[in-house]
């Protein structure tokens, strides 16, 4: 069995996606240590938040694991997260009182790998089912 080793592409999107997604995870732990913590105006909303940040870091590891392994579907998948990032990190750059070094440290990484599911050829060539 020959090791086929990943192009930097295809490298560079396992890693960045990887530590977006362990900061979602950071941020699901810290969500839920709040909600157990502190009061809040509806814990039945605070709950669902808190289910819904879990289940969106348990469906982009798994995205990150599929597409460390070829899975041409996790393409859109990781897109739209990476679509929904780039938005977070806009409005982080507005209102009161803006964060540009927030909205660097999320745009900027996202709309890399954006570029790259779009316009890599060796990514292409990874998420092919055919080659």
């Amino acid at each position: 069995m020959a090791v086929n080793p990943k192009s930097f592409a295809v490298s560079a999107i396992v890693a960045l996606v990887s530590v977006q997604t362990l900061g979602l995870w950071v941020v699901s732990a810290l969500f839920i240590v709040d909600t157990a913590t502190q009061p809040s105006n509806s814990l039945a909303g605070a709950i669902f938040l808190d289910v819904m940040i879990v289940l969106s870091a348990a469906a982009m590891s798994v995205a990150t694991v599929m597409f460390a392994r070829g899975r041409s579907a996790t393409r859109s998948a990781i897109i739209v997260w990476q679509m929904t990032v780039i938005g977070i990190g806009i409005a982080s750059a507005q209102g009161t009182e803006p964060r540009w070094d927030v909205a660097a440290l999320l745009i900027v990484p996202a709309a890399a790998v954006t570029g790259l599911l779009l316009f890599s050829r060796d990514v292409s060539r990874h998420l092919d089912s055919d080659a």
